[in-house]
């Protein structure tokens, strides 16, 4: 189980380390390449002085005179073939390290993107909220991204850039060390240039990330909100908002790009004045004949650590991008630990107990509940009571705000309360194992949601083992089954993202089915036919309690018609109840509940 990115390294470790091991293969030979070219050099010409050539140009003799007319050709070939071989084992080192870092970064983001969702998927609404949704949208799909990026080049070039570097260094103090000390002297400059910007960027690119989440948001808003945008003709108007929110996120980046991109340039001229300084020093020592350790400077040790400079400017422009891919993922690395870091307010406890009761038992009990969102803030539901037996059906009925929906979070343990205490089959909510709980219950919510796929597979997020028989079942008693028979292609009728190719009803319909097809022993219907007609309405609470007689109903509508044959009616309002019974003692004990009844019965006509 991941807790935090940095445990997606520990499970890659073999791999983040066997990677950079064998990209120092590569960074060996191309190190040896410019000794060997120096040391062709010195043999065709018989000037070697140094003990790196003569011990390399001993190599290049032992394998013979191949062509004996022309020493000068024999060698030149030896040693190519030598630098050929250098090179293609550097190749194959390259295409070995590259497949290590591609395939551990691509497991590494998968394993992030995994454990964000799986997170996630255990946060209740309220901390979803809390957080954000578009920036969680944003950190599973972007930073997860830019995490992924960070361990592909820390793999192919943490190692190799320091090496080249190092190793340029100390081949050149070898060959002169007063031209190295010019190599001593570029490299604490280049790479406080480096730090430099990887520090500045880092807080820059936080800012952006902030400002694509904000980019999410108003995208999400507008899709979502598309129709009433159009409706009231302000296209326009949203255009311009949100090209407000693109140009903050323009500036920002074109602020850490001027950033980033100063240090190729300051680099390159860093090093071409190293360079001057190395045919400087190197022509004027040649002019004046003077010596170091005992041998004259050669043009071939010229060339060489000209060669090694290329080898340092070619190494720090990598070096750059590492940085500032590194940095990135080290900023995209926080943002996704802040998710890591939430603890869910509710989570399964595996010690928690599985009950099973008897029909006519106690199955929940209320007493002075009270929940209030954020802690020391107004309570949204208050000193709330009442017992609902297995088998019963409850009522809960009130205005738009009057708690309806907390009361049902509390059911099903999305919330928890702050005072009283809730119990499920005579014990604390809380010490009931939430899996079963949730296993037990079949939930209809407010907002109607069906996912992309197909009818059958929407049937079956209930029951995985569900038969078409059963789901058939379900569909009858929900009254679905006139209009998905009517498909050609029925079960495997294709269902859009957030079922938009199905009307209002026909959605609330197949979501009561879904929860049928559970067969739960608790079935909460949350205002889930707001948008039947009446007739449909009672046809299919008619089939529910006819059918699923054993079943304990919780009914919350805004109408009386709805919960009226309920056993037990809650009337809430503005979080407290206000009214107890059925519908005959409420309709002479309850105005408010009296008054809703007479006039609905009116508009509709009953």
């Amino acid at each position: 189980m991941i807790n935090k990115v940095s445990d997606a390294y520990k499970k890659h470790l073999g791999s983040l380390i066997l990677g950079p091991l064998i990209k120092m293969v590569e960074a060996v030979f191309d190190l040896l390449i410019p000794l060997f070219m120096k040391a062709i050099i010195d043999l065709s010409f018989n000037t070697s002085n140094d003990p790196i050539s003569q011990g390399l140009g001993s190599f290049i003799k032992s394998f013979g005179i191949w062509i004996p007319s022309s020493l000068s050709l024999n060698y030149a070939i030896i040693g190519g073939v030598i630098i050929l071989l250098l090179g293609f084992i550097g190749f194959l080192t390259t295409m070995v390290t590259q497949y290590i870092a591609a395939r551990t970064s691509t497991y590494v983001g998968s394993d992030i993107r995994n454990a964000l969702y799986e997170k996630i998927l255990k946060l209740n609404k309220k901390e979803i909220e809390e957080f954000g949704l578009s920036k969680l949208l944003t950190i599973i799909n972007s930073d997860s991204y830019q995490v992924q990026q960070g361990v592909f080049f820390f793999i192919r070039l943490i190692t190799r850039a320091p090496f080249i570097i190092l190793g340029s260094l100390i081949i050149s103090l070898i060959l002169d060390w007063q031209i190295g000390l010019v190599f001593l002297s570029i490299i604490p400059i280049i790479l406080f240039i480096v730090f430099y910007v990887m520090r500045k960027a880092s807080n820059q690119y936080l800012i952006i990330q902030s400002k694509l989440d904000n980019i999410s948001t108003k995208t999400s808003d507008t899709i979502e909100g598309s129709k009433v945008v159009r409706a009231f003709d302000k296209s326009d108007y949203e255009f311009d908002n949100f090209n407000s929110y693109t140009s903050e996120y323009q500036k920002e980046a074109i602020k850490v790009s001027k950033l980033n991109a100063l240090i190729n340039p300051l680099t390159f001229a860093i090093v071409s004045l190293a360079t001057i300084g190395v045919i400087f020093l190197g022509s004027f020592s040649m002019e004046k004949g003077i010596t170091f350790f005992g041998y004259s400077l050669l043009p071939s040790t010229i060339i060489t650590l000209v060669s090694y400079l290329d080898q340092i400017f070619v190494t720090l422009v990598l070096l750059t991008n590492l940085v500032t891919v590194l940095t990135k993922a080290q900023v995209s690395k926080r943002r996704c630990d802040q998710v890591f870091s939430l603890t869910p307010s509710i989570v399964d406890d595996v010690k928690g107990k599985t009950i099973k009761i008897e029909k006519g038992e106690e199955l929940y009990s209320f007493r002075q509940v009270s929940l209030a969102y954020k802690e020391g803030g107004n309570n949204a539901m208050s000193d709330i009571s009442f017992t609902l037996l297995k088998g019963q059906s409850l009522g809960i009925i009130g205005g738009t705000g009057s708690g309806k929906t907390t009361l049902v979070n509390l059911l099903d343990r999305f919330l928890d309360c702050t005072e009283g205490q809730v119990d499920y089959k005579g014990i604390n909510i809380k010490d009931y194992r939430l899996l079963s709980l949730r296993n037990e219950i079949g939930l209809v919510p407010q907002k109607s949601v069906l996912f992309k796929g197909s009818i059958r597979s929407n049937m079956k997020m209930s029951n995985l083992n569900a038969d078409d028989e059963t789901i058939k079942k379900a569909l009858t008693n929900s009254l679905a089954i006139g209009f998905v028979e009517e498909y050609p292609d029925s079960l495997d009728h294709i269902v859009e993202e957030g079922g938009h190719n199905f009307s209002g009803g026909q959605k609330q319909r197949l979501c009561l089915a879904r929860a049928l097809v559970k067969n739960p022993e608790v079935l909460i219907l949350d205002d889930s036919t707001s948008a039947l007609d009446l007739l449909t309405d009672r046809r299919v609470r008619e089939n529910i309690r006819k059918n699923y007689a054993d079943t304990t109903k919780v009914i919350i509508s805004q109408r009386v018609s709805t919960v009226m044959d309920c056993d037990l009616i809650l009337v809430l309002e503005g979080g407290k109840v206000i009214g107890k019974g059925n519908h005959d003692s409420l309709m002479k004990d309850c105005p408010i509940y009296y008054e809703t009844y007479e006039s609905q019965t009116q508009k509709e006509g009953l």
